[in-house]
């Protein structure tokens, strides 16, 4: 079995430092996209894949009740350290989120989480779950690298480096990416570098991602009982589709009348 990835691991404390995000801003439009669709403040919500759970901790906070799933031990870690006290409505545990159990939650979110779902068979298993797991007229609100934008954007800057200062030394973090056209993936070369007293230690990790189209999204949505699906190129209505290398989705679990006339095949 390979080893865990290092970012999701050993440096599951830095993934905040490293990954800088827009989280109240970005929770703000969720919370806009849910409410239009009925999925008030009180409702229930699975953040599937919550790493280390800041949108989990700012959705709870807009009165939320919500449960992170992640199947990192070292990120809910983090997640349940910074959650402190704060709210018997918020929660974090381990867990696949290919194997979400049937519960009648009124949303899902999964964020940065879908592109390492390789295989055909686990990608419809993910979207199984997420049926699965709403109630009828449920929402799910997800995102993905779209694979044309992200070729282009990758192979014009294959590299990302960020250095920040903490309190255990120096960090470094490079990322170097190959594009692998005929299957949409991503070649991904990760290292994490840390300077403290004097020493510098290395973590190296290779590993692969693979990017979606929007076509693939749609099919796989409607396949699994979702409609009234919208489309966005960051989580901000204002930022379109096509504008960004991400799409967002966003989408309704059909009520069981309605559920036949939705599927399509892939």
């Amino acid at each position: 079995m390979k080893e865990p990835r290092p970012f999701y691991s050993e440096f599951a404390w830095a993934y905040d430092l490293l990954i800088d995000r827009p989280v109240q801003k970005e929770c703000a439009s969720i919370v806009a996209w849910l409410v239009e669709r009925g999925v008030v403040p009180g409702s229930t919500l699975v953040d599937a894949g919550c790493g280390t759970g800041r949108y989990a901790i700012e959705l709870n906070r807009r009165g939320y009740r919500v449960r992170g799933i992640d199947r990192s031990a070292d990120l809910i870690e983090e997640a349940t350290r910074s959650a402190g006290s704060r709210s018997p409505q918020l929660s974090f545990e381990v867990g696949d989120i290919l194997k979400l159990p049937r519960s009648n939650d009124d949303g899902v979110i999964c964020r940065g989480v879908l592109n390492d779902v390789i295989e055909d068979d686990d990608r419809q298993s993910v979207f199984a779950a997420f049926a699965r797991t709403l109630r009828d007229g449920g929402v799910l609100i997800l995102d993905v690298r779209e694979w044309d934008a992200t070729a282009e954007r990758k192979d014009r800057e294959p590299l990302f480096r960020k250095r920040v200062d903490t309190a255990r030394g120096r960090l470094t973090f490079t990322s170097v990416t190959e594009l692998d056209p005929p299957t949409r993936r991503l070649l991904v070369r990760e290292t994490h570098t840390l300077e403290a007293d004097g020493r510098e230690r290395s973590w190296d990790y290779e590993f692969v991602m693979r990017c979606w189209t929007q076509a693939e999204v749609e099919s796989i949505l409607h396949m699994n009982g979702f409609e009234s699906i919208v489309y966005f190129g960051a989580y901000d209505p204002a930022i379109g589709r096509g504008e960004t290398d991400r799409l967002v989705a966003v989408a309704s679990r059909c009520t069981t009348g309605s559920r036949k006339d939705s599927r399509v095949s892939l």
